[in-house]
């Protein structure tokens, strides 16, 4: 089916410049208050209305006849480069492994909440010492003797948890199997009896993440996403969407560099030039601007095979590998030219700002949707067929 990208990126960027909720900032997402939780539902829910959220979907939930894969990452450029909030990274997965494995009760009661933005999902994985190694979880859910189970257990590093109305968790159901298999996925309301949030601060000074702790909370059948003891698969193929989504953001590593371009320019050196003078500082920027078109190419490469519908299982971890390191280099470079600079132009002194947090959120990148390590080992064994350690 051919498709006039440019007339579609056209009408996405007109809806974004006439109705976007503004980004606070990159991993700035929980709202400040309930005015601006309020706002926020109200322009997902905006962008489901146009045709732009979920337009993926099957056509019986609200998804496009005419949808096509394109369409999807043109929405999501558009709305980085109009700094408009973003749909949450754990509301594509929810939706995803819900299509998928969801049983006719849940698509019907779950999907259209997440499409009005009734509901804001959040991830219910990670724990203290199972993070990255997700299959070492040690969160119990046993049997209360009328078909449903007694969850207890810690997760951690729970995006938005705070104000999320529905979460997607993990919990093992038996614990005699091997560690992969005995542990299943459940879709759960935060508001359950038995559950405690707590926002963690971070070195942002935002609180986006959260501990949350289960004590015996109580959840039934109707709460099994898939089937029990089948968790591992439901979720290896949810995040497998979540990573891919991650690297579609390599447009914001554009925007990143057009701002490191604009630091080079307003940063003043102790020799009383711009930092952009200077030979070294130019050469920096080439190999910045090459990492970033590499990223891009990466990213394109994807789409085209998931057009060519010969999509691999590493491209999701190549795509988020390459995003997230790459945006460390560039803050890492952002930062060691202001350290070197006297003075930064006032006229520009808001990209160095900008600067400042995005180091220390990028940080934060390269371990949400699965860790870089973890990515390496992906890329290692599916890519290039290297034996697990």
């Amino acid at each position: 089916m051919a498709i006039d990208v440019d007339a579609f990126r056209a009408e996405v960027r007109g809806f974004v410049a006439a109705h976007a909720h503004p980004m606070a900032g990159e991993g700035v997402r929980v709202p400040r208050d309930a005015e601006e939780e309020r706002a926020i539902r109200a322009w997902l829910a905006s962008l489901d209305d146009a045709g732009y959220l979920g337009g993926g979907w099957p056509v019986e939930w609200g998804g496009n006849v005419d949808h096509h894969a394109m369409h999807d990452l043109v929405v999501m450029e558009e709305l980085i480069l109009g700094d408009a909030y973003r749909p949450l990274d754990q509301v594509m997965l929810a939706a995803h492994t819900i299509i998928t494995f969801g049983s006719p009760e849940q698509k019907a009661g779950l999907l259209p909440k997440i499409r009005s933005g009734e509901h804001v999902w959040c991830q219910l994985f990670s724990e203290p010492d199972a993070g990255s190694d997700l299959a070492s979880l040690r969160t119990k859910a046993v049997p209360d003797g009328n078909g449903g189970w007694k969850v207890t257990g810690q997760k951690i590093w729970c995006t938005d948890g705070q104000w999320a109305d529905r979460g997607t968790l993990l919990a093992r159901t038996d614990p005699t199997v091997d560690r992969h298999a005995g542990i299943t996925a459940f879709v759960i309301p935060m508001d359950l009896p038995g559950i405690e949030v707590r926002p963690l601060r971070e070195i942002t000074g935002h609180e986006e993440f959260c501990e949350v702790f289960l004590d015996e909370v109580p959840v039934g059948p109707e709460h099994v996403l898939g089937t029990v003891d089948d968790g591992w698969r439901v979720i290896t193929a949810g995040l497998a969407s979540e990573r891919a989504f991650v690297g579609a953001n390599a447009i914001q590593l554009q925007r990143m560099f057009d701002d490191l371009v604009a630091l080079a320019r307003a940063a003043r050196m102790p020799d009383g030039t711009t930092a952009i003078e200077h030979a070294d500082v130019r050469a920096d920027l080439a190999d910045a601007l090459v990492r970033v078109e590499e990223v891009k190419a990466i990213v394109r490469d994807t789409v085209g095979r998931i057009l060519d519908d010969e999509e691999h299982p590493s491209d999701g971890p190549v795509a988020k590998l390459a995003y997230s390191e790459t945006n460390v280099a560039l803050t890492e470079q952002a930062l060691a030219l202001i350290a070197s600079a006297s003075s930064v132009d006032e006229s520009r002194r808001e990209v160095a700002e900008r600067w400042y947090h995005n180091f220390l959120w990028g940080r934060a990148i390269t371990i949400s949707g699965g860790s870089s390590e973890i990515m390496r080992g992906l890329i290692g064994r599916q890519l290039l067929g290297l034996p697990r350690a």
